[in-house]
């Protein structure tokens, strides 16, 4: 992950003032969106897409503190440092929904910035991002997705010149194009997600408005995805491909197939496929749960489980280690060691809001972003890595490997 995004289907289980769902969990898989409107914070974290994790991979580097840096330039051609998350910011302005977007047209502040893991911070002009020519009837589709591969060495994006996804390599500059054209027009109405391999190689594209394929970007092949389905994450070498459908049933793409391996009440959103190539990993446990039906949860998810992907057998299930009280919202990645994945919780700032009445302090601009956590599948234990940040009142963040 753009992000989203990014499918934990998360909306703000704080205290939503506004209803920011367009049926929040569809709302949820077309983009991902931290925002705050008013005196409440509503956050919408969309699609994660998790990203199997070698050695040093997932947010490596990324251990404790916080990670925001000011904007220099634009990206240069070539010998860019890892990246350590992408974003945009409104400009630090309020955004109102199909109201006010058309003011934004042309500004830089609305185009994706990178940062790198050295704090450097660039923008990336030629990544399409916020919709400005967006319409008040799809505003919960804000703007074309972004991927970052679990080493930050690569990103994928829309590139409106060419009308085609983009991978590219930040050290060497070298850019693959994926041989379908897609129009501005499409995007716009219909919104989707990218799923990047973990060494950059596989491209998975989700909706488009039917676009759903995985592209080896080297090679230019396309490979189909069955009717019904998307792409949920992609592992190198381009298979075994983890599937979601609409009823939020996770499958195995084998010999061209669907191979559902988990029912349709387990799951939000699950990982990538561990380095064994068979796990995954979702989190559970809060009620009643929000789902495609639209239910709110009433507090966080406190289990991981863990299944095999081959067989659909549950091989553990774990409380989490009283963190689990201290996240008001989960998503789940990849797998930092083949006992952790990494999660991440959105940001949730109130220094700027007047502690007796809630409401927002004049001339204060809130912090949002996403906190990373490594969640042991075997004891429950949590783990902070680290806060990735801006500084605004709506906007998107991408991490690596989600």
């Amino acid at each position: 992950m753009t992000g989203l995004r990014d499918e934990l289907h998360l909306l703000a289980r704080q205290a939503p003032a506004v209803d920011l769902a367009e049926r929040a969990v569809r709302g949820a898989r077309r983009r991902r969106r931290i925002g705050l409107y008013g005196s409440a914070l509503a956050t919408l974290v969309a699609v994660a897409l998790g990203a199997t994790v070698l050695a040093g991979g997932l947010l490596g580097g990324a251990e404790q503190g916080t990670i925001s840096g000011r904007v220099t330039d634009v990206l240069p051609t070539s010998g860019v440092d890892p990246l350590a998350y992408a974003y945009y910011d409104m400009c630090g302005v309020k955004w109102t929904p199909g109201k006010n977007t058309g003011e934004f047209a042309g500004k830089d502040c609305v185009q994706w910035h990178v940062v790198t893991r050295t704090g450097q911070n660039f923008r990336m002009p030629e990544a399409l991002s916020f919709y400005t020519d967006q319409s008040e009837q799809n505003y919960m589709n804000t703007a074309a997705p972004v991927a970052i591969t679990p080493d930050g060495r690569r990103i994928a994006y829309y590139s409106e010149k060419d009308q085609r996804f983009a991978v590219r390599d930040l050290a060497s500059g070298d850019v693959r194009l994926a041989p379908q054209t897609v129009s501005r027009a499409t995007m716009v109405t219909n919104g989707g997600l990218l799923r990047l391999s973990p060494d950059g190689r596989h491209l998975g594209l989700y909706g488009f408005g039917g676009l759903d394929a995985v592209v080896d970007m080297d090679a230019g092949r396309v490979h189909e995805i069955p009717a019904g389905w998307h792409v949920h994450s992609v592992p190198d070498g381009g298979s075994p491909v983890v599937l979601v459908n609409e009823q939020d049933r996770y499958a195995l793409l084998i010999d061209g197939q669907a191979r559902p391996f988990a029912a349709a009440d387990v799951a939000r959103q699950v990982s990538e496929l561990a380095p064994d190539g068979r796990r995954v990993a979702y989190l559970t446990g809060g009620t009643p749960g929000l789902t495609s039906g639209g239910a709110q949860k009433s507090r966080p998810d406190d289990t991981i489980v863990t299944v095999d992907a081959t067989t659909g057998r549950i091989l553990s299930r774990v409380r989490i280690r009283d963190e689990a009280e201290r996240f008001p919202s989960w998503r789940i990645g990849g797998w930092r060691s083949p006992t952790e994945v990494v999660v991440s919780a959105a940001v949730i700032d109130r220094s700027w809001t007047a502690s007796r009445t809630g409401r927002p302090v004049e001339g204060r601009v809130p912090t949002l972003g996403e906190t990373a956590y490594a969640l042991d599948v075997t004891t429950g234990a949590v783990r902070r890595l680290r806060a990735y940040t801006f500084r605004g009142w709506s906007g998107d963040i991408v991490l690596p490997g989600f």
